[in-house]
Parts: structure tokens; C-alpha cells; sequence
């Protein structure tokens, strides 16, 4: 898990003076401890260190949105970089058609209703990262 190397990440991009990673890892060590923290916090596993660098990246991609609106490609430059960095530590997202291939080979007589909201959870936990209204749309285009 991520948390557990976090701290040896911003060591090693300090000595090597990558300057921009160990700042994005900062930033990242500094969103885990509010989410351990935070009242009625659940516990930090692999899911919720997905989520956690999930928006990390909507909200750079948002300010590099207004950095081109603004002019700022001072600021850009810096956003883009941040968002290169985050990204490499994200799990690649498996793309639409694994999903359905993985749901044409699991359900291959499609899906009842009542059984959607546990064929979502399972879909879910699968594949971690990938957009939850992308594999609600995908359900309910097999349902029975």
C-alpha cells in the first residue's frame, strides 16, 4: 500500500532533488492523514488511497482547466507536472470492454434486476478505480 511507502517516496525524491515529486508526495501523505483522521474516518486501505489520488488528479485537471482560461501557462506547467506525477501512481483503469468481457463471461445470461445492486458492489471491488456511474451504464445495458 501506498501509506506505507509514502514516507520513503518523499525521502528518495529529496536526496535524488526531484523537486515536484516530492511535493506531489507531500501533498499526498498530508490528504491520507486527514482521511485517518477525519471524524468517523474509516480505515485507509487500498480503495480509499485509490479514491484519495482519484481526486487528487479532477482537481488538478479542474485547475489546469482555469490555468488555460487565465493565461497562466506558468501555472499550467506546474499542474501538468503534478498531474504526471499522480498518475503514475495510480493502478492502470481497465478499460469499458473489460468489464463487459469480464460480465459476458460471469453473466452470460444477463443480469437480473434485483441482483444489480450486488453485481455493481462486486464490479466494484474488482476493478478498483474505474467510475461507478461507467459500471452502473454497463449493468443495466444486461439487464433481463
Amino acid at each position: 500500500m501506498l501509506k506505507d511507502n509514502i514516507d520513503k517516496m518523499i525521502m528518495d525524491a529529496v536526496k535524488a532533488k526531484e523537486v515536484v515529486k516530492a511535493s506531489v508526495y507531500r501533498l499526498i501523505k498530508n490528504e491520507f492523514l486527514k482521511y485517518a483522521t477525519a471524524k468517523n474516518a474509516k480505515p485507509l486501505d487500498e480503495v480509499a488511497e485509490i479514491s484519495i489520488l482519484q481526486k487528487m488528479v479532477k482537481q488538478r485537471e479542474e485547475a489546469v482547466y482555469y490555468c488555460k482560461v487565465a493565461n497562466r501557462p506558468d501555472l499550467l506547467e506546474d499542474e501538468l507536472s503534478e498531474v504526471a506525477v499522480l498518475l503514475t501512481l495510480l493502478p492502470e483503469i481497465p478499460s469499458e470492454e473489460d468489464i463487459i468481457k469480464y460480465l459476458d463471461d460471469s453473466y452470460p445470461n444477463g443480469i437480473e434486476k434485483k441482483a444489480m445492486g450486488l453485481v455493481i458492489k462486486e464490479l466494484k471491488a474488482k476493478f478498483m478505480g474505474v467510475d461507478g456511474k461507467m459500471i452502473a451504464d454497463i449493468v443495466k445495458e444486461r439487464l433481463i
